[in-house]
């Protein structure tokens, strides 16, 4: 049996670029790099799912700008077969569906890409491995902002040496095949 792969992308989304009061992510290289991922596996047929951090849409109707903020960024935007899942606490796979979507198409390694590498990434990375999966850590795909301390490429450069020691095998897009 073949060794079925899944694209994970967490919490891509538009104000993690753009938008000044939401913004935790450089845009280079992370998101063209993410967009380059996600045309490889939708070119290999690999399932793509799209996971987003769940917010109050009573807070934050849609049309509003932290509504707005929160869409999924639209370089990487969903096909129509794409599942989208609203992750809580931080977590891809806690009451959202995504296990059950996973198992149900067989998939024995997921590749994590996106925002932000010291929560939402780093969760998802280390539940995937505690699920059983095999998990790819897209290097060069996953980002967040500068903290007070320490830059961006620091903050994701140190996440990829604590993950690939015990959770996944940390790889750039260049060297990830569907």
């Amino acid at each position: 049996m073949a060794n079925k792969r899944a694209l994970l992308l967490i919490d891509v989304i538009a104000g993690a670029f753009r938008d000044d009061s939401l913004r935790n992510c450089h845009d280079e290289p992370v998101l063209p790099n993410i967009a380059r991922l996600l045309g490889a596996a939708r070119a290999a047929g690999a399932l793509v799912v799209h996971v987003n951090e769940d917010f109050d849409e009573a807070k934050c109707p849609p049309g509003s700008p932290v509504w707005k903020a929160y869409q999924i960024h639209p370089d990487v935007a969903p096909m129509p077969d794409e599942p989208v899942v609203r992750q809580h606490r931080y977590d891809a796979f806690l009451e959202s569906g995504l296990s059950e979507i996973l198992e149900r198409a067989g998939v024995q390694t997921v590749v994590v890409a996106g925002i932000a590498s010291p929560w939402c990434v780093d969760n998802a990375v280390r539940r995937a491995h505690g699920l059983g999966y095999r998990v790819i850590l897209a290097e060069d795909a996953h980002g967040c902002a500068d903290s007070k301390t320490l830059t961006a490429a620091s903050i994701a450069q140190h996440h990829n040496e604590i993950l690939a020691a015990c959770f996944a095998d940390v790889r750039p897009v260049s060297e990830i095949a569907f």
